[in-house]
């Protein structure tokens, strides 16, 4: 799970409120904490690989997460009001986490081998070498429609960037032609508008790291294609090279730098329609089942390593190993529940997701059980954005709002699922009527 191979970042966040097990690290380190009046030289650090340096005076290792944002508005000249677009955060190639206000960065990152402790399955050495840095990026609490409405053009310049960033990573799995598509935007940005004798394919090929996540540079042999047939067959950089050249024509009369605010947000736009965009990550397992024979007995269970994407909207289950999306709840539709198996010792804690879907034309429930050391957070997460929700929903109330059966049906909102199409064949579903009964594993036959 969380990291042991420390190929990625796992971003967390605790919600509005912190679990008892941080609640207590927390505490710990404020009564160890010994009164100094040192400054502390700090780096902060975006998504666009700018990085702010700033020098702590008198005390600096009380600044707290609202401080450094407070820099960070005034050296990128953002609106003062920008803290429900962006977070402070702390990042390092084994975990993120998302800081309040009043967090100190600093005691947090003295804590950090604990909270890897905590919330990943890392390796002793993997956490003795990890260090956190300081992020300045997207607050998992901004809504989907709050985003649209955005028209900064460093605030969509750093959400272009962050969305990016989650693109090359593998978070962001979209469909093959919009990968091209994002290719495209991203070079014109970039490169500016296409020039045959300088953007040629051999120039593109030695920068393919930069356009398309790993499991698309793969060789053959070794890549899962997670949309249907084979579309990797032409190289890629010819289909980026193609893209360039596409979208520089649509823009061939415009000034590239005067475009940028409308390229960022065509690049957004795209990812927008994702049941995923704008999540905090966390890593988990689910059980699959393999060798199962039409028409007879179930096959054995086995682990699969799952990312859950959890935003203001619902969740999302994406197959680690694949790249491949199989599951998007909106929260309307999901009902949870948390055991956290502290009874049982070397069990992890569960996260239990129930929700509705039509199975031979009736509905029933369906139950799937995420286990993770971080199952405590996830809970967290989707009660605040759940409770987020319903106070929305009681302000437009008493605001005279008229608010039609699902009025969150937005943009994505109405869509949520459909960019994706629930695997559900692919995970170990318990199964119950809508009276609460559990329904048996039906024969195929």
């Amino acid at each position: 799970m969380a990291g042991s191979s420390g190929r990625s970042l796992q971003k967390m966040d605790m919600g509005d409120s912190m679990d008892e097990e941080t609640r207590r690290l927390v505490q710990k380190h404020q009564l160890q904490d010994d009164a100094t009046d040192d400054s502390v030289e700090v780096v902060i650090w975006m998504r666009d690989r700018v990085g702010i340096h700033v020098t702590l005076e008198c005390a600096g290792h009380e600044a707290t997460a609202e401080d450094l944002f407070e820099v960070v508005v005034k050296e990128r000249n953002l609106p003062q009001d920008c803290d429900n677009v962006f977070s402070i955060w702390l990042v390092s190639p084994l975990l993120e986490l998302r800081l309040k206000k009043s967090h100190k960065p600093f005691q947090f990152a003295q804590m950090w081998d604990e909270f890897c402790v905590l919330y990943t399955d890392s390796k002793p050495d993997e956490i003795s070498r990890d260090e956190p840095v300081v992020m300045f990026q997207r607050n998992v609490f901004l809504t989907l429609e709050e985003e649209m409405n955005i028209c900064h053009e460093v605030m969509l310049s750093l959400l272009y960037h962050e969305a990016k960033f989650n693109v090359i990573e593998g978070r962001y799995v979209v469909q093959p032609e919009e990968y091209d598509q994002l290719a495209g935007i991203q070079a014109l940005i970039h490169l500016e508008h296409y020039n045959a004798n300088t953007h040629t394919q051999d120039h593109y090929k030695k920068e393919l790291h930069k356009f398309y996540p790993e499991f698309m540079r793969k060789p053959k042999s070794t890549k899962f294609f997670k949309f249907g047939k084979n579309d990797g067959v032409e190289p890629l950089e010819v289909r980026v090279e193609r893209a360039h050249r596409q979208i520089s024509g649509a823009y061939k009369d415009k000034d590239i730098k005067q475009a940028l605010p409308a390229l960022y947000r065509t690049y957004l736009e795209v990812c927008w329609q994702y049941a995923f965009y704008g999540s905090a990550f966390f890593e988990g397992k689910i059980q699959k089942q393999v060798g199962k024979i039409k028409g007879h007995l179930p096959g054995v269970e086995k682990d699969m390593e799952v990312l859950v994407a959890l935003n203001t909207d619902g969740i999302c289950i994406i197959d680690q190993l694949r790249e491949d999306p199989m599951l998007a709840v909106p929260y309307e539709e999901l009902s949870w529940a948390l055991d956290t198996n502290e009874e049982e010792e070397n069990k992890m804690a569960v996260l239990m997701l129930q929700f509705l879907v039509k199975e031979e034309g009736e509905e029933v429930t369906k139950v799937l059980q995420v286990f993770s050391s971080q199952a405590k957070m996830m809970d967290a997460l989707i009660e605040s954005c759940v409770k987020r929700k319903h106070q929305q929903r009681d302000q437009s109330a008493r605001d005279g709002i008229s608010v039609p059966d699902g009025a969150r049906k937005k943009f994505r909102n109405e869509r949520f699922c459909s960019k994706i199409t629930n695997k559900l064949e692919k995970m170990t579903l318990s199964t119950y009527s809508l009276k609460g009964d559990k329904i048996p594993m039906r024969d195929s036959n």
